[in-house]
């Protein structure tokens, strides 16, 4: 050995001295020392990490509870969107305070734009996700990203006409990566044989809890750092949840695509028409189909003009209230606070009772709107008070809000086709709604004031009243027609199978009448 060992006797570890290692044994070395150092010292094997990784991963994938994971995360992430969507009018104030020669219209639409493009890319992104393989955790990491990238942009911009580029495009794209994804993956696990298909998909149809919690954590970050600083904390959220939830996004192995008719006696399986779930067409509704469902048409005037005061009442309440208030914006953003505890509570009552409620959805969002006419139609003659605003706007969050609660069940029964088509096309029609609002209500506002905008608001509303009627009037047509259907269907099944009795009256003639009769009967007989 040209090396050599040198062992003190105050070292637990030897000292080799010397330039040749190679005839040097390891194995005195690890016997001098204690197991746990040993063990500690043994370099870490990549391959034994990544099989722990993969037997975590087939664990979660087998856990019985899985679904109601990854309805949480889709949850989470649903209400991050939908809160920044819905308290954005505090930016929109803050940006106005800033740019004094940017008119309400254009900061409006930078508010509504984004949220507008998500909705309206909802079908092909949903069609795209499938077609390559129900990428849920892809979609997700990339939905982080691209949000990310666009709050940390749009922080920087020196004029609001820059967001149209970092903001709308940038954040809507991500946008409809997580409304898509969360809306897909929660629809396999809660399908509509699912005793909860209505409770689940509801939290996923956008909730308005996150104005709850976006409402007073924007006002707080742009009244303490400014609204640069509150886009850049924005980009940081979204991106670890996003993160979060593709680690539970795990697609539901399921190749049968056939369900149980449940509206009939029969219990066979019978063949599902083609869905963006099952990988076999795009999520866009047929012409022949919507020929067959005129109340198609009817849904999506009504989405339209419901995106119209929806996002036209929380872009400009608060900034109304704000500057009744002699530019508080902290003040002024409780207008979105109480619009939001308003529309929480019918959506979580909504939800919660909305399975009991399957096949009469549509009229629940009638009687909503209707309530919804009556309180603007008040707030019009009342809007000088702000402190009776401010009472109102909790009323009006809970009527507005009926129209989006469980609206991916609601879809589906108004268009009377698969959910993973339905809420694509629906949220791509708010989305065309969303684009016009800000040029409808910003001009109201510049050429009426408040009041014109308010009584204008309660037009709308009652326009959507009268779409409902039709509706549910056409819903229960079609739902007599099918009954009656199924009805004479049964009796002619039932008919078919009923044993044919041949009577024979009995004969008052002599014998050789009844002799004739027989044979007459017989040849009968034999010809049938």
């Amino acid at each position: 050995m040209t090396g050599s060992l040198i062992v003190a006797s105050n070292y637990p570890t030897p000292v080799v001295v010397g330039k040749d290692y190679t005839d040097f044994i390891l194995t005195p070395l690890y016997s001098r020392m204690g197991q746990e150092e040993a063990v500690a010292n043994i370099p870490i094997d990549s391959k034994v990490f990544w099989d722990k990784c993969i037997k975590y991963k087939n664990r979660l994938n087998n856990y019985r509870h899985l679904g109601w994971i990854v309805l949480l995360a889709s949850a989470i992430n649903v209400i991050l969107i939908g809160g920044k969507r819905r308290a954005f009018g505090i930016f929109v104030t803050a940006l106005h305070n800033d740019f004094k020669n940017t008119s309400m219209t254009e900061l409006n639409w930078i508010g509504d734009s984004y949220a507008a493009v998500g909705f309206f890319l909802m079908p092909f992104m949903t069609t795209l996700i499938v077609q390559v393989g129900r990428a849920y955790r892809f979609a997700m990491m990339a939905a982080g990203a691209f949000i990310f990238v666009s709050c940390f942009t749009s922080a920087a911009v020196p004029s609001p006409g820059y967001l149209f580029a970092t903001h709308t495009v940038l954040h809507g794209i991500g946008s409809t990566l997580i409304l898509c994804t969360t809306a897909l993956i929660t629809g396999e696990y809660f399908d509509k044989k699912h005793r909860f298909h209505v409770l689940a998909t509801a939290f996923v149809s956008g909730g308005p809890y996150g104005v709850l919690i976006f409402g007073p954590l924007f006002s707080i970050w742009i009244h303490n750092y400014g609204w640069r600083h509150a886009f850049e904390i924005c980009g940081v959220v979204f991106l670890g949840f996003t993160l979060l939830a593709a680690v539970v996004y795990q697609a539901k192995s399921n190749d049968n695509y056939e369900e149980v008719d449940n509206n009939s006696q029969k219990g066979t399986m019978e063949s599902v028409e083609p869905t963006a779930a099952s990988g076999r067409g795009w999520a866009l509704i047929s012409l022949s189909h919507l020929r067959k469902n005129l109340q198609i048409v009817l849904w999506a005037l009504d989405r339209l003009v419901h995106n119209f005061v929806m996002y036209g009442l929380l872009m400009n309440m608060t900034t109304y209230v704000t500057e009744a208030l002699k530019d508080r914006i902290e003040q002024g953003s409780r207008v979105n606070l109480y619009f939001g505890i308003g529309e929480s509570l019918i959506f979580t009552a909504g939800a919660l009772v909305g399975d009991r409620m399957r096949g009469y959805l549509p009229l629940f969002y009638m009687i909503g709107a209707a309530s919804a006419a009556i309180i603007l139609l008040i707030m019009q003659s009342i809007y000088k008070n702000v402190k009776g605003v401010l009472t109102l706007a909790g009323f009006l969050g809970a009527a507005v809000g009926t129209g989006n609660t469980f609206l991916y069940a609601t879809s589906e029964e108004v268009m009377l086709i698969h959910g993973s088509v339905a809420f694509p096309m629906t949220k791509m029609i708010a989305g065309i709604g969303m684009l016009l609002a800000p040029f409808l209500s910003g001009t109201v506002i510049d050429t009426f004031s408040f009041r014109g905008y308010f009584i204008s608001m309660a037009v709308l509303v009652c326009i959507r009243v009268i779409f409902f009627i039709i509706i549910c009037i056409i819903l229960w047509r079609k739902k007599k027609s099918l009954n009656r259907k199924r009805q004479q269907e049964a009796e002619a099944e039932a008919t078919k199978l009923q044993p044919k009795i041949i009577t024979t009256a009995p004969s008052s003639e002599g014998p050789d009448n009844e002799s004739d009769a027989c044979t007459t009967n017989h040849g009968s007989m034999a010809l049938q």
